[in-house]
């Protein structure tokens, strides 16, 4: 038998008291997890643009084009490189990084279609991370003039170190607002298979869709309160009666 949509709401109205409780439960789970085992990481980036090197009066042809995007990869591999990262950990002993650390904190990437070159670097502590990509960026630029003899790279936009952006892991008000709609979603499925597995005739419809047969009577559900004060008023019934005693 096919269920509609307002036997699928009269099943949720009946357990919605299952539902929320599961619902809370896992909410509650996901905010003590969050709080005490998830530790926020924060990325920091900070942006080069890298100059072209062909002066304004030559004419710009594809090899040209091609090769100043060839420029960018260079820098972005050297960026990368035992030169510039050493001698980041070098001058920064504070940091207590070793090249392993960093490399892994370390991310380079180019913008498409742009001279652009983007460094982030992610940390459990934001102040670090945009430090340490402010750094890379100006140990690049002090260090490129001596490896690629020209000086066509400038910080178009450091890391702030003044504001304190939104962990990249995810906040815990996202966490707890995915758990919600994740643990609503697995209660119902609980619910709807629960009661799709369950055979038992629970309403006049069923009776008549599984007998065929028309339903003539029905037998309400009498609970234990309703027997106890069916009981109590036959006895005061029966105690008000006047009896006649003869001797």
């Amino acid at each position: 038998m096919e269920k509609t949509i307002l036997d699928y709401f009269i099943i949720v109205r009946k357990k919605l008291w299952l539902i929320a409780l599961f619902v809370l439960l896992s909410c509650v789970m996901t905010y003590y997890v969050s709080k005490t085992f998830v530790q926020p990481v924060y990325v920091a980036t900070n942006q080069l643009l890298v100059n072209s090197v062909m002066k304004d009066s030559e004419s710009i042809s594809l090899n040209d084009v091609n090769m100043n995007l060839n420029l960018i990869e260079s820098y972005k591999e050297i960026i990368k490189s035992n030169t510039i990262t050493e001698t980041l950990i070098a001058n920064h002993p504070e940091l207590q990084l070793t090249r392993e650390q960093l490399d892994k904190k370390l991310k380079v990437s180019s913008v498409d279609k742009t001279n652009l070159i983007k460094i982030e670097v992610e940390d459990s502590n934001y102040g670090k991370a945009g430090l340490i990509a402010n750094e890379i960026a100006q140990t690049f630029i002090d260090e490129v003039p001596s490896l690629m003899n020209v000086n066509n790279v400038k910080i178009l936009s450091p890391a702030n170190l003044g504001k304190l952006p939104a962990p990249e892991n995810a906040s815990i008000a996202m966490n707890l607002a995915v758990s919600f709609i994740l643990s609503a979603m697995a209660a119902l499925g609980v619910v709807f298979f629960l009661e799709n597995i369950n055979d038992t005739l629970r309403s006049e419809k069923e009776a008549e869709h599984y007998v065929g047969l028309p339903v003539l009577a029905t037998i309400g559900t009498i609970k234990k309160t309703n027997k106890r004060k069916r009981s109590k008023n036959m006895s005061e019934e029966v105690s008000d009666q006047t009896y006649v005693t003869v001797k």
